[in-house]
């Protein structure tokens, strides 16, 4: 497996590639990297087979429908943030074009693309439908805005909840120390390195109910 990664601006959003040899591929958080996107793919040669959004807060979802429309891809969120995409989604100063879900997914694998075995990890406490996507034969895990490099991400906007995203950090810290993180936002970490500062936030009263 091969991952091609972006961080765009203007949110500092982490945009990923996956694919494997056959050059079949996976975009994960299109954000307002589109153009990089699609150009990667076509310079590449990648099919791109499906598009998997994190999570539905604009700044992720930005470019799915032009990524799509580019690619002829599908694409996929959590059944529980899939209202976000839609015409009826929260009202938003970003003029995102409607890009309705093609699949819905709840929690366990994915197969959309064969050699690539990626595990939906339900975890919310940032949106009602916050997930995770873990390849746990490479090691890795793309965390949207549930952990970052040195902090995690907000319960405090709608969907939000901090005793649920207490429960999924402490999901997700159970993965192997040696873990690759590859967050929504700022510089790649791992798990291992991420545990004191999960502490240092329990032990500061900003996530209480942490048990780590």
């Amino acid at each position: 497996m091969r991952i091609l990664e972006w961080r765009v601006p203007p949110y500092d959003n982490g945009t990923y590639i996956l694919h494997d040899e056959h050059r079949d591929a996976l975009v994960i958080d299109p954000a307002m990297g589109e153009r990089e996107v699609i150009a990667a793919a076509r310079e590449l040669d990648l099919r791109v087979v499906e598009i998997l959004n994190t999570h539905g807060h604009p700044d992720h979802i930005y470019g799915n429908a032009a990524v799509k429309e580019a690619t002829r891809a599908r694409l996929a969120i959590h059944r529980a943030d899939a209202y976000r995409l839609g015409p009826k989604r929260p009202a938003t100063q970003l003029q995102i074009p409607p890009c309705d879900a093609d699949d819905l997914f709840d929690e366990g694998t994915l197969r959309y693309v064969a050699d690539l075995e990626v595990i939906a990890l339900h975890t919310p406490g940032h949106t009602e439908g916050s997930t995770c996507f873990y390849l746990e034969r490479e090691g890795v895990l793309f965390s949207g805005d549930v952990i970052f490099n040195g902090s995690t991400g907000r319960w405090d906007l709608p969907g939000g909840d901090r005793e649920q995203m207490e429960r999924s950090l402490e999901r997700v810290i159970k993965l192997p120390a040696a873990t690759k993180v590859y967050p929504g936002h700022g510089p790649n970490t791992t798990i291992g390195d991420e545990v004191e500062n999960l502490r240092q936030l329990q032990r500061a009263g900003i996530l209480p109910g942490l048990r780590v």
